[in-house]
C-alpha cells in the first residue's frame, strides 16, 4: 500500500474549510449533552423487565464465549497446514508425513486424513479447504471445484447462517416489550439492523476471502504458513456476537435505569399516570364508602344493634344540652372517671401529657386550617 504524504497546505486549507461547518455541530452537540445531563432525572433501581432481559443477554454471552473457546466439541480441527507449519505448495506427501507426526498412534492417519489427502491434490483444493474447511471439502456431494460458490452453499447455513438467526432469535427475546418492557424495546430496532448487518459483513468476509491474496507477502511469495479462514471464523463469530450482546446489555442497563438515553415521559404518559393514580384513590374510597354502607345497613337491619345505635346518639343528645332530655348524670362526673383524670394529671398511669396535648393542638390545628383566613377574608 503506498504511503500517503499529504502536504500540510492541503491539510490546512481543508481545515479552514471545514472547520466553519463541523465546529458549531461539535458545539452543539456539546452543549446537548451537557443539557441532557443537568436533566436527567434521578437513577432509579433496575426495573424487572430489563432486569430479566439482562438475563438472556447474560446467558446468550456465556454461550458464545464458551464457544469461542478451541477446546469446545464444536470447534472445527486446525488446519493441517498451521499445525505441520507447511506451505500451501507443499507436495502432498511431505504435508501428510508431517501431519502422521501429530497423530495418536504415532505415525498413522485417520479415516478422515486419508480422504482429506484423496481432496487436496490440487492447489484450488487447498485453497477451499483454508477457506470452508474439511467437512466442505471431503462431505459435500454437490461441491465442485469449478464452481466455488457451491462449496460456499454449503459452509453458509451450518457455519454463518445458523448462528447470525439464533443470535436474531435472542436479540428479539431481550427486546421484547412483553418480556423486557419499553425501555429495552426502544432499542429493537437499532440492534436488529446493526445484527443483520454484522451478518452481512460475515458472510461478505467468507465470499471474498482468498488464503493467498489476503495474506502477508511471505504467503503470497510461497515461503510462510498460510492463514486457514475457517478457523479463525469459527473464534472470531462467537466473539463478535458476545461483543454485541454485551453492547446491547450496556444500553438496555443505562436507558432502563435513567443514566443514559434516557427518555422524557411523553404527555400521553404522564395524564396515563395522572389517570391511574386518580382511579386508584377512587376505587379506595368508593371501597371505604361499601364498607361503611354494609356495616350502616347491618346495624339499621339488626334490631338490637339499632337499640344501641339510637341509646347511644340519644345520650348524646343529652349531654349536649340538646334536645327534650337531659342525661341523669354527666360522664364526666362518675367516680371512676375522676380518679382516672387525678392519676393521668398526677403523671401516673403511663399517660405522656405533654405529647398529648401536642397531638391535640395539631389534630386541631389541621381540621381548623383555613378559618382564621376566612374570617379575615369576611371581615374585610
Amino acid at each position: 500500500m503506498a504511503d500517503l504524504n499529504i502536504p500540510w497546505a492541503t491539510v490546512k486549507s481543508l481545515a479552514l474549510i471545514l472547520a466553519p461547518v463541523v465546529l458549531p455541530r461539535i458545539i452543539n452537540f456539546v452543549r446537548y449533552v451537557r443539557v441532557a445531563i443537568m436533566q436527567r432525572p434521578a437513577p432509579r433501581p433496575l426495573p424487572a423487565g430489563a432486569s430479566r432481559a439482562l438475563n438472556v443477554l447474560f446467558c446468550s454471552i456465556l454461550v458464545f464465549l464458551i464457544l469461542s473457546v478451541p477446546s469446545n466439541p464444536c470447534f472445527p480441527s486446525p488446519s493441517i497446514f498451521s499445525l505441520t507449519r507447511s506451505r500451501i505448495n507443499t507436495s502432498l506427501d511431505t504435508l501428510f508425513t508431517r501431519l502422521a507426526r501429530h497423530r495418536v498412534p504415532y505415525g498413522v492417519l485417520t479415516e478422515a486424513d486419508e480422504l482429506l489427502r484423496t481432496k487436496l491434490a490440487s492447489k484450488e483444493a487447498r485453497k477451499i479447504y483454508l477457506r470452508y474447511g474439511e467437512k466442505a471439502l471431503t462431505q459435500c456431494q454437490f461441491c465442485k471445484l469449478d464452481n466455488v460458490n457451491t462449496y460456499a452453499l454449503y459452509y453458509y447455513p451450518v457455519n454463518s447462517l445458523l448462528p447470525h438467526l439464533a443470535h436474531m432469535a435472542i436479540v428479539g427475546i431481550a427486546t421484547s416489550a412483553s418480556l423486557a418492557g419499553r425501555e429495552a424495546a426502544r432499542w429493537r430496532t437499532r440492534f436488529t439492523i446493526a445484527g443483520l448487518l454484522l451478518a452481512a459483513v460475515d458472510l461478505y468476509v467468507v465470499f471474498m476471502y482468498d488464503p493467498i491474496k489476503s495474506g502477508s507477502q511471505a504467503v503470497r511469495d510461497g515461503i510462510d504458513v498460510p492463514p486457514a479462514l475457517f478457523s479463525r471464523m469459527a473464534m472470531l463469530r462467537p466473539l463478535a456476537l458476545a461483543v454485541f450482546d454485551v453492547v446491547l446489555a450496556f444500553f438496555i442497563y443505562v436507558s432502563s435505569t435513567n443514566r443514559w438515553f434516557f427518555t422524557p415521559p411523553s404527555q400521553a404518559d404522564e395524564v396515563d399516570r395522572v389517570v391511574s393514580a386518580s382511579l386508584a384513590s377512587l376505587t379506595g374510597a368508593s371501597s371505604k364508602l361499601h364498607a361503611a354502607s354494609v356495616t350502616r345497613n347491618a346495624v339499621v337491619r339488626d334490631k338490637v344493634l339499632k337499640d344501641r345505635d339510637d341509646a347511644y346518639w340519644r345520650t348524646v343528645v343529652a349531654m349536649d344540652g340538646e334536645g327534650g332530655s337531659r342525661a341523669p348524670a354527666d360522664v364526666w362526673e362518675e367516680e371512676e372517671v375522676v380518679r382516672a383524670m387525678s392519676r393521668a394529671m398526677a403523671g401516673q398511669g403511663g399517660v405522656d401529657l405533654a405529647k398529648l396535648g401536642v397531638s391535640a393542638a395539631e389534630y386541631v390545628d389541621g381540621v381548623t386550617a383555613g378559618l382564621e383566613n376566612g374570617r379575615a377574608q369576611k371581615g374585610s
